[in-house]
C-alpha cells in the first residue's frame, strides 16, 4: 500500500462526521451576533489586514458570517436566515452522505483556506482589505447536489416542485449577473468559489471513486459478466421438464426435503418422490 493510500486511510478514520452541523451552527451563532452584538462579530469575520497582524483566529471563524441579509426588518431578517440555514443543512447532508466525511471534510476545509489565500495575498500585493465572505462557499453545496442528481425534485420554497438542474441553472444566472454587477469583494467570492469546485471535482474525477480507473474496472466487470449472464439457464421442472419459457405464468421452486439442487413446477412440487442421494447415484 503506498503512502498516499496510507494517508487516506488515517484520515478517513479521524474525519468530522456531520461537518455540516457545525457549520449551520457557526452560521446560526454568526446570525446571533449580528443581532446582540453586530460588533463583536466584525472580530470574527475574515480580514486579511488583521490576519496579517497577528489576528489567526479569523481563519477559523471564517464560516461565522450569516447565510442571508435583507433589507427589511428584523422578523424578515431571521427568517430568511432561518431558511437559508435549513437549506444549507439539508443538502450538505446530502453531499456529506454521498461523498462520505473525509471528502465534505476536504471540501469545506479547501473552501475556506481558498478564501483567505486569496484575500490575504491579494492585501499583501495590493494593499487593499479583500474581506470575503463564505456565503458562496456554503451556497455551493446546491451546485453539487444538482451536478449529483439532476433529476430530482426540489420543493422550492416548499411549495413549488422543481427539479434541481432548472433551480441550479437559475442560481448560476444570478451569479454570472453578480459576477458582472457587483462589486469587487461579491466578484472575489464568484471566482473562488468556482475556482474551489474545479479543482475538487478534478481531484475526484481523477483520484477518487468515480475517477476513469474505476469507471474501467467496472467496464471490464461488465463484459465479464456477460458471457455468465448468458449461459444461464431458466427454470425447468425435474419431473416434466417444462420449463419457465414454455409457461411464463408458471412458478418453479426448490424442494427442501431432496438432497440437490432439483427444481419443479407447481404441479409436481408436491406430487413428485423426493431424490436421496443413493438414488441419484445409481441414476
Amino acid at each position: 500500500m503506498g503512502f498516499f493510500q496510507k494517508m487516506r486511510r488515517f484520515l478517513n478514520r479521524h474525519a468530522v462526521k456531520g461537518m455540516i452541523n457545525y457549520v449551520c451552527a457557526f452560521q446560526a451563532m454568526g446570525l446571533v451576533l449580528y443581532l446582540i452584538a453586530p460588533g463583536l462579530l466584525n472580530y470574527l469575520m475574515l480580514n486579511p489586514a488583521a490576519i496579517v497582524q497577528g489576528e489567526i483566529w479569523r481563519i477559523f471563524t471564517f464560516l461565522i458570517f450569516p447565510p442571508a441579509f435583507t433589507g427589511g426588518s428584523t422578523m424578515g431578517l431571521v427568517l430568511f436566515n432561518v431558511l437559508a440555514i435549513y437549506c444549507i443543512h439539508i443538502f450538505g447532508t446530502i453531499v456529506e452522505q454521498v461523498w462520505g466525511a473525509f471528502r465534505f471534510n476536504c471540501y469545506i476545509i479547501l473552501g475556506v483556506l481558498l478564501n483567505v489565500a486569496v484575500s490575504v495575498l491579494f492585501y499583501l500585493f495590493t494593499g487593499f482589505p479583500l474581506i470575503l465572505t463564505p456565503l458562496h462557499l456554503v451556497y455551493s453545496f446546491f451546485f453539487v447536489f444538482a451536478l449529483m442528481f439532476p433529476e430530482a425534485q426540489v420543493m422550492l420554497m416548499m411549495v413549488l416542485p422543481l427539479k434541481a438542474k432548472w433551480i441550479a441553472l437559475a442560481e448560476a444566472l444570478i451569479y454570472v449577473y453578480d459576477f458582472a454587477m457587483g462589486s469587487i469583494f461579491t466578484k472575489a467570492e464568484i471566482f473562488v468559489c468556482l475556482i474551489h469546485m474545479c479543482i475538487f471535482f478534478l481531484w475526484m474525477v481523477l483520484a477518487g471513486e468515480t475517477g476513469y480507473r474505476q469507471k474501467r474496472r467496472q467496464q471490464e466487470f461488465k463484459k465479464k459478466m456477460r458471457p455468465a449472464a448468458a449461459v444461464k439457464t431458466g427454470h425447468r421442472c425435474a419431473v416434466c421438464g417444462r420449463t419457465d419459457k414454455d409457461s411464463p405464468g408458471m412458478e418453479f421452486r426448490y424442494c427442501s426435503k431432496c438432497e440437490g439442487s432439483f427444481e419443479y413446477c407447481m404441479d409436481h412440487l408436491y406430487t413428485h418422490q423426493h431424490v436421496k442421494k443413493s438414488d441419484s447415484a445409481k441414476q
